[in-house]
């Protein structure tokens, strides 16, 4: 298995508050079940400058490659309504808290 973190952000050009709402719904939902299938393990918005949440999201993934950590992202439905751009950033995992070693290894 393989470790990426993936950094999100908003699009400049992103459809109304309504539909990004309607959209975030869709979007927990598909990573609440990537989640239960163990290829993420922690996701969130990050803060912007003026220290509130939203504009983008942090998370790390574990998959058998890059190109099925792209897939997992190509599917997201931020990504499929046009919400937000992504980078995927592949890492080596060297620090690891004893509890999480079993999830990496699986």
């Amino acid at each position: 298995m393989n470790a990426y973190a993936v950094i999100s952000h908003f699009r400049e050009d992103i459809p109304e508050q309504k539909e990004v709402m309607k959209i975030l719904k869709e979007h927990l939902k598909y990573f609440a079940k990537c989640t239960e299938e163990g290829k993420v393990l922690i996701a969130g918005p990050h803060a912007l400058e003026d220290g509130s949440f939203g504009g983008g999201g942090v998370m790390v993934l574990k998959t058998n490659s890059k190109e099925e950590a792209e897939e997992l992202m190509a599917n997201d439905p931020f990504v499929t309504g046009n919400i937000v751009d992504y980078a995927i950033y592949e890492f080596k995992v060297v620090n690891l808290r004893p509890e999480l070693e079993e999830w990496f290894k699986s």
